[in-house]
């Protein structure tokens, strides 16, 4: 490790901006934190709300992240209201948590760090706590304590295992005690503390520290292997379906592949069972990746589907081993790493950030277990130990505090035609109702500032090239989606494109062109998102955006309403095919949406103001009063229908027509 500080940027801090500062330098590095691990704290004199001032120990809010963390982000407790709890025999999780709620100078903090009391106990002003992937390869072994005091000698102190709360709390303030004179505490199968009298001396012991077990290991364990993988013994795509399709069996899951050079090196290793059947590197790992990673037995899709039901079995066998008062309610028993002998490594989370979360963190555990395996042998926690905080209600916190799942949850929706207009309003409703939408238009750019525009109100989504017109070009957006993704759930086949001309006036190119984008096109579309669905077994619903024309069409208009009425009966069949998949085909009919739309060029508003006699500047206005209602359609309007087929409010309904055109009585279905 290299020290990160700048005395510049750390100049004229006060106690809490220079916490922020340095803790934020910890975050930077991943070998020490990741996603809410690790700690951090400053004591020092804050004002009273009740007049004076009091002595505070300010520590981050559990499961913050320390490489985000800001003001905000910590809570700040009187010191010494903690002080005293040292000298009681016991305290069990509950009372420690009242009495160090009790602390709060404000209520509306954050809620503190479980290990609040390991920071008020340790008699330094600075404090920093990493789960540092180097000591964890020092501790993670069987001949763990000789190691670290091979490698440290008497600058730091041992902690032997014991789970975060008073105990350990009480037994690290002991250890310090013994010897005030150490750099820093390495808490067995857990991480490193130091502490010192100003920010920068904690914080550059830190990296003194871990700096020595990194050149430990690195004696013995030059890094992961740098040789390109070979090719994937099985398609990784067709693995991906069939995981997410079981995964998905209690809650919809996202799904990541990686099949990295790195993660070849782990997942084809010829003792990558024994290793990853240990556990994980530290307990704070497990609640996202669990105790322990499947690894399949053969990469057949059939044989992974059934692995993870084996899987999941034996996961509800391990929550009755634990038994307790915790195992009340079961997590979801799905796998949360999947590894492939010869093709990588599947992750799966609630969302596409959760999925990140834990492959990034497996794959920091494989730095671990490779460290560790090379000094001398790998050895995790025992089960007992993991489960106890796996299903612990202090950690069990981060969870319970997370907000509700919105209606869509865990769902993956592909928008074609997304950039503008229907596609990129229903590509929005989607994302708010909580799927993560794939963007997809021949206008990359224009599927990129549209999904950037979901990001920033707060959703998921991706941008994607898609010419539906291409056979090829839709191939590979289903493979890069399952790949990116896991599968689907939900397809809206939107784009199209429309010319106003007679019949007798029109050419073949444009009858061609006009058949290619709105009837073959959502052919192609849909006949991949069916396959992918079926391949999943988990169902789906796929929304064809049509037009009143099918039922309803109109002079000089002929090319684009004689294919979206093929478009139309397309999708008609395709709910009798689908349905005894679980997949619902269903369509929306509307007319008239001039908003965002690409569709109504200028010379489609002027051919459709001839055809009716009206002129340009009142075409609206004239959609507008033909219709019964006498309102106009807008694009927010169609994808609300689409959200309404599209979510399970409509599970019962496959093979309908919805038509969103204020009522226009020739276009009334058939």
């Amino acid at each position: 490790m290299k020290s990160r500080w700048c005395e510049r940027a750390a100049a004229g801090l006060d106690p809490l901006a220079l916490r922020v500062y340095s803790s934020r330098l910890l975050g930077a590095e991943p070998s020490l934190v990741l996603f809410g691990g690790g700690n951090t704290s400053v004591e020092h004199v804050v004002d009273d709300p009740r007049g004076g001032q009091v002595r505070a120990l300010t520590i981050k809010g559990s499961g913050t992240d320390l490489a985000t963390i800001a003001a905000d982000g910590f809570a700040t407790l009187v010191l010494d209201d903690l002080l005293p709890l040292r000298a009681r025999a016991r305290l069990d999780d509950d009372a420690m948590v009242r009495l160090v709620t009790r602390a709060l100078i404000d209520p509306a903090a954050p809620r503190p760090s479980i290990e609040t009391l390991l920071h008020a106990f340790i008699p330094l002003a600075w404090i920093d706590h990493s789960h540092a992937d180097a000591i964890l390869a020092l501790t993670n072994q069987p001949d763990g304590a000789a190691r670290i005091r091979g490698v440290f000698g008497g600058d730091v102190g041992l902690v032997p295992y014991i789970k975060p709360g008073f105990e350990l709390s009480q037994a690290a303030a002991d250890v310090f005690d013994a010897n005030p004179g150490v750099q820093g505490l390495v808490l067995d199968k857990h991480g490193l503390v130091t502490f010192g009298a100003d920010a920068r001396e904690s914080y550059e012991r830190h990296v003194a520290l871990v700096s020595r077990a990194e050149a430990h290991v690195a004696r013995v364990w030059r890094g992961p292997a740098a040789a390109s993988a070979p090719p994937p013994a099985a398609d990784p795509a067709a693995l991906a379906l069939r995981i997410r399709g079981r995964a998905s069996r209690r809650r919809r899951v996202i799904v990541r592949f990686d099949g990295s050079p790195r993660v070849r090196a782990f997942v084809d290793r010829p003792d990558a069972a024994t290793l990853a059947g240990q556990g994980p590197a530290t307990p704070d790992h497990v609640l996202r990746t669990k105790r322990l990673p499947l690894l399949l037995d053969s990469v057949d899709p059939a044989a992974a589907a059934a692995a993870i039901e084996g899987y999941e079995a034996e996961y509800l066998a391990y929550v009755r081993r634990g038994g307790g008062p915790h195992a009340a309610v079961v997590h979801d028993p799905a796998p949360r790493v999947v590894l492939a002998p010869g093709v990588g490594m599947f992750t799966c989370g609630r969302t596409a950030a959760e999925a990140d979360a834990v492959a990034r963190i497996y794959r920091h555990t494989m730095n671990v277990i490779e460290g560790a395996d090379a000094l001398g042998g790998y050895r995790a926690l025992p089960e007992r130990d993991l489960f106890e905080i796996e299903y612990w209600p202090l950690e069990l916190y981060k969870l319970q505090n997370a907000p509700p799942e919105r209606e869509l949850a865990g769902r993956v929706a592909v928008v074609t035609g997304a950039a503008s207009g229907i596609g990129k309003a229903a590509a929005q409703r989607l994302a708010a109702a909580g799927a993560h939408v794939v963007v997809t238009d021949v206008d990359l750019h224009g599927a990129a500032a549209a999904a950037a525009q979901i990001a920033d109100a707060g959703g998921a989504a991706d941008a994607l090239p898609l010419d539906v017109t291409d056979e090829a070009s839709v191939a590979a957006a289903f493979e890069h989606i399952v790949l990116t993704v896991g599968g689907l759930d939900i397809a809206v086949s939107n784009a199209g494109i429309a010319a106003a001309a007679a019949l007798e006036d029109l050419t073949l190119a444009a009858w061609r062109r006009s058949l290619d984008v709105n009837a073959t096109g959502h052919f192609l579309f849909t006949r991949a998102a069916v396959r992918a669905m079926r391949a999943q077994g988990l169902g789906g619903s796929i929304v064809l955006v049509c037009t009143k024309n099918a039922f309803d069409p109109g002079r000089d208009f002929g090319a684009y309403s004689a294919a979206k009425a093929a478009e139309l009966q397309l999708g008609r069949v395709l709910a009798i095919e689908s349905g005894g998949h679980g997949v619902r085909v269903n369509m929306v009919n509307p007319d008239a949406v001039f908003q965002d739309s690409r569709l109504w060029s200028a010379q489609l508003r002027a051919g459709r103001a001839a055809a009716h006699g009206v002129a340009v500047d009142d075409l609206e206005d004239f959609y507008r009063a033909r219709n019964l209602l006498q309102t106009r359609v807008t694009a927010a309007d169609v994808a609300e229908a689409v959200l309404f087929l599209a979510s399970d409010r409509a599970a019962k309904t496959t093979g309908a027509v919805l038509p969103v055109d204020g009522g226009v009585r020739g276009a009334f279905p058939r």
